[in-house]
């Protein structure tokens, strides 16, 4: 097989992301400020719901965004109420504008223009400041005005109002206690609260019915009344309910939404979930076994009242004698209409019914907005084309809500098992439950045992997913069935045009039947389009696809795999696409395609996607049973060795003992080239600076030099690496000068100046450096010279910033993804250690997070998530970081054990930043603080790669790979401390 070129990778914008992913945010304290309007006006209509629910016998109305926040009435008294939501005490400009307007409104009742006695309240979520306290003990408060707050009160007592609470669940709770007193509920409390607070919501906008902002006492059964009857025909809701995500919103201005997802997606459960927020009246009809033709009958006879309200709206019109389904369902939207009622009516199961009875009931309304709920069958193919509404997907549960589930039901895995968990089962719920259940019953709780059992079809109880998709599946014609299966084996999404291919060939048919075919999978949704031309077999299909190839025989599931494997092949050729890389490794492994997967293994992005465990396998496989010439034996250690030494890994240095070991036999029995021994020699250098044993380096170091080439691209990369080893030494001025003259080799080879780095876009970075003659490799150099650079400063104590920004940037030219998050992440180290906590969490948001979803580099999310987390406690978002730890945490129990003492030791610094009258900028740095794991090291630059051959014609030469990773990996140097130190046992080898 030829080998991979390695030349001109075009750039992308480092912060770019999909068209289908949210971006970041511009302004986080825009975000931020955004973030604490919404909670403040959380906070006081749960307030007002409080109110409303102990309003018996204490008022007679409850008024809302009127005069004040809230306004209380009751006989001869009228009582303001300014509710204040804050981070900090509360000080006297918080309240300077509520007490103008408490005097204002004193004087309205002093003059008799308003009856009633005024009585004023603040209402607050924290204690006063000691000395906004001392003035209200002092009496300088008017004798009317009180306040209370969650710990205390001043001023007179108030009765008829909910206590001041911390924060919004303690508000919430509160509020369910007080509705489960109320009497002949049949909903559950929790429910009633959030859209009795919807309510108020619908209130302070003004709209109907409340247009004068106001509920009154007597009226509130009667609204009570309703809800329940909006309700009760909701499925109940989960007492712990997880969003999925990009949930979309119940309330919408469309009047018809088509909302698709197989069986088990969760989509009543987000229809009951969402109504229970909802000021909108919501009704829900399950038309599961409704014929056709009495659906709108059946419609108005069983929601009328739901949608109406208790005797609110006058229905004898709506449901007299003679009048068809059709007319009554146009008369009941009408009235409420007439009545300004907002209405949603959600109507589940409804792919049982044909397109064309779904239609009239759309025709028939105008005002009532319709939600169908369906599986993913042609007829909701129809009914797009009827109505012109496109469908909206349920996309599944998130990989912290998987994990998060997972650990519930007592299972334990990976953050890379939980990721394999969630594309086994599209993270749709019951398919998630039911998996873990399984793994909980059959694998005592082990993810990655299950995932595995699964995937290769070996396990031996059904999952609840197979059992419900099986149905649909079954019921698809064997051609489809068969394309399905070859597209399932595809990890990657395919264009159009290669899934053409695929077919043709894995399934010997021609080009108009396998396009047929595609359009068939499509209507049944077992196929999603992405962007213009991207194609993939939904996750959730995956499971059933693969077994059904796999009856058809072994050749039918090799002769699939094969054309895969080309089609693949053939792309990473013309664009280089590093997205595929691992890909292509399974199929060359599950092909057991050993000698590309050898000289694959050689490849630098090869080692920018992570471990692949199906590749080690059968690279060790393949070692341990002869089946490799001298030559393919080395190039397989030295790929496994290089891989060790970057990432890391249980039994690290064991292995690493045994594979140098192995690769210097081959040297004694004298079968390795010049290249060969360089490329060794490099590499126990490296291995015994990291160890600690200056000795053996030295000896490794000039046993090199002896053997090098005669070439400056190899001097280059032999350069790097002895600067690598001196930097493990502690040797920091030695290494400091050798990196110092590398780097202006390599801006003089790229015909660029650093000034010039500064001032250009990324796009006009490349194009500066985009000649005929350019070999990336030099870029990536480069960028793992300025990021080795900067840890040999900052071990002198000197700060060097814009070293780790440019080398990000050139990693990024490069397509070193790995590399970019590595140095990305310590790029928001070095902000926090020059107190720019906004700049630090900008970079995050803009760049490293959206770039880890990007480019799904889930090895990397723990890393970045928890540092991240600590970037908000230290900018004061104390609540948020709490919460992001919160989320991460399920995620951690199996991730290596520097991650997991890192992730301890963060899990406390969010309350220690808290802390009263901390002085950040007296905090220790972010290199120390976000400590228990380290992150980067110098990169390894082991080899110089070549296309040539050498005389013994299978060589391959020292091959470029220069993977910011000091290749002794993470594994290597666990016993050190920090993650940024962590991160640095990334980086080294080149």
């Amino acid at each position: 097989m030829a080998r991979l070129p390695g030349h001109r990778v075009p750039p992308t914008d480092i912060a770019h992301m999909k068209q289908d992913e949210p971006a970041a945010v511009l302004d986080p304290k825009q975000l931020s400020r955004i973030e604490g309007v919404h909670r403040g006006f959380m906070y006081q209509h749960l307030f007002a719901a409080g109110c409303l629910l102990v309003a018996h016998g204490h008022a007679t109305a409850v008024c809302v965004e009127k005069d004040e926040d809230i306004e209380i009435v009751s006989g001869g008294r009228a009582t303001y109420i300014q509710v204040k939501t804050r981070s900090k005490p509360l000080i006297h400009s918080d309240i300077k504008g509520a007490l103008q307007r408490f005097a204002e409104l004193r004087e309205e009742h002093a003059s008799g223009r308003r009856s009633a006695k005024a009585e004023f309240v603040l209402v607050s979520n924290v204690a006063p400041a000691p000395a906004l306290l001392a003035l209200a003990q002092r009496g300088q408060f008017p004798p009317d005005v009180s306040m209370t707050w969650p710990e205390g009160a001043i001023g007179l007592r108030v009765d008829g109002l909910p206590p001041a609470w911390p924060d919004i669940p303690t508000a919430a709770a509160w509020c369910t206690a007080a509705a489960e007193r109320l009497p002949q509920r049949i909903i559950t409390a929790e429910v009633l609260v959030w859209k009795i607070a919807a309510h108020v919501a619908l209130a302070a906008s003004g709209t109907a019915p409340y247009r004068n902002h106001s509920f009154q006492v007597a009226e509130l059964p009667t609204l009570f009344e309703q809800i329940l009857l909006q309700l009760q025909d909701f499925p109940e809701l989960l007492q712990h309910y997880r969003p999925q995500q990009d949930e979309p919103a119940l309330d919408s201005a469309a009047h018809l939404r088509i909302v698709c997802g197989f069986s088990g997606a969760g989509k009543t459960t987000w229809a009951a979930q969402a109504a229970a927020h909802s000021g909108s009246g919501c009704a829900y009809y399950d038309a599961a076994d409704i014929p056709a033709a009495a659906l709108a009958a059946a419609l108005v006879r069983e929601c009328a009242a739901q949608l109406a309200g208790s005797g609110t709206l006058p229905l004898d019109s709506v449901l007299a004698p003679g009048v068809t389904g059709l007319e009554s369902l146009r008369g009941l939207d009408k009235g409420l209409c007439r009545a300004g009622r907002p209405a949603i009516l959600v109507i589940d199961n409804a792919h049982s019914l044909p397109a064309t009875a779904l239609q009239k009931v759309v025709q028939a309304t105008r005002h009532i907005r319709l939600i169908l709920l369906c599986h993913p069958l042609p007829m909701v193919a129809e009914l797009e084309a009827l109505t012109g509404v496109k469908r909206e997907d349920l996309k599944g549960w998130s990989l912290e809500d998987v994990a998060a589930e997972a650990a519930a039901l007592e299972c334990r895995g990976s953050i890379d098992a939980m990721e394999r968990l969630r594309v086994l089962t599209g993270g749709y719920p019951l398919f998630v439950q039911g998996a873990a259940r399984l793994a909980a019953a059959e694998y005592v709780g082990d993810v990655a045992a299950l995932c595995a059992s699964v995937e290769n079809g070996i396990h031996t109880a059904a999952t609840a997913q197979e059992v419900i998709l099986a149905r649909i599946f079954n019921a698809l014609e064997p051609s489809q069935c068969h394309a399905a299966g070859l597209l399932s084996f595809s990890d990657v999404s395919l264009c159009r045009s290669e899934v053409i291919r695929l077919l043709r060939e894995g399934m010997a048919i021609e080009e108009p039947a396998a396009a047929a075919i595609l359009r068939q999978l499509r209507l049944v949704g077992l196929v999603q389009i992405s962007g213009a031309d991207r194609v993939r077999v939904h996750d959730a299909i995956r499971v059933l696809g693969k077994a059904y190839v796999r009856l058809l025989g072994a050749d039918s599931t090799k002769k699939g795999l094969e054309s895969l494997k080309e089609i693949i092949f053939k792309s990473l050729h013309e664009q280089r696409d590093s997205s595929r890389f691992g890909a292509f490794a399974r199929l060359l492994a599950s092909l057991n395609y050993l000698e590309p997967l050898v000289e694959l293994i050689g490849e630098e992005l090869f080692h920018e996607i992570g471990v692949i465990p199906e590749v080690t396998a059968a690279l060790e496989h393949a070692l341990a049973s002869g089946e490799l010439t001298p030559s393919q034996q080395y190039w397989a250690y030295d790929g496994l060795v290089f891989a060790a030494m970057k990432h890391g890994g249980q039994g690290v240095q064991k292995n690493l003992q045994r594979w140098l070991g192995a690769m210097e036999k081959l040297l004694r029995q004298g079968v390795l080239t010049r290249n060969q021994k360089a490329a060794l020699w490099m590499k126990r250098m490296h291995y015994e600076a990291v160890t600690g044993n200056a000795k053996g380096a030295l000896q490794a170091h000039e046993r090199a030099k002896s053997v090098l080439r005669d070439d400056k691209a190899y001097v280059r990369v032999f350069n790097y690496n002895a600067a690598a080893a001196l930097y493990r030494l502690e040797s920091y001025e030695l290494a400091e000068h050798l990196v110092q003259e590398l780097i202006s080799e390599y801006y003089a080879l790229l015909v660029i100046e650093p000034d010039q780095v500064t001032e250009l876009s990324q796009e006009e970075l490349w194009k500066a450096i985009s000649t005929p003659d350019l070999d990336i490799q030099d870029v990536k150099h480069l960028a793992d010279a300025l990021e080795l650079l900067a840890m040999v400063c900052a071990k002198q104590e000197k700060f060097l910033p814009f070293a780790r920004i440019h080398a990000t940037r050139f990693y990024e030219i490069a397509g070193a993804v790995d590399s970019v998050v590595r140095t990305g992440l310590d790029v928001a180290d070095d902000f926090v250690r020059m107190n720019d906590f906004l700049g630090a969490r900008q970079f995050m948001e803009r760049t490293v997070l959206p770039y880890i979803q990007q480019h799904r580099l889930i090895s990397k999310l723990l890393d970045a998530r928890s540092l991240y987390a600590v970037i908000l406690a230290y900018s004061g978002e104390f609540d948020d970081a709490e919460l992001e730890m919160a989320r991460i945490a399920p995620l951690v129990e199996d991730s290596p054990i520097a991650m997991q003492e890192q992730i301890a030791a963060q899990l406390l610094r969010p309350a220690l930043i808290r802390r009263p009258r901390a002085k950040l900028f007296e905090v220790e740095t972010m290199a120390e603080s976000h400590a228990a794991a380290g992150r980067s090291a110098p990169a390894t630059a082991w080899d110089k790669g070549t296309t040539g051959e050498e005389a013994e014609g299978s060589a391959k030469g020292l091959r470029d790979r220069t993977d910011s990773s000091v290749a002794g990996g993470s594994g290597v140097v666990a016993r050190r401390n920090g993650s940024r130190k962590r991160r640095q046992a990334g980086a080294g080898i080149h």
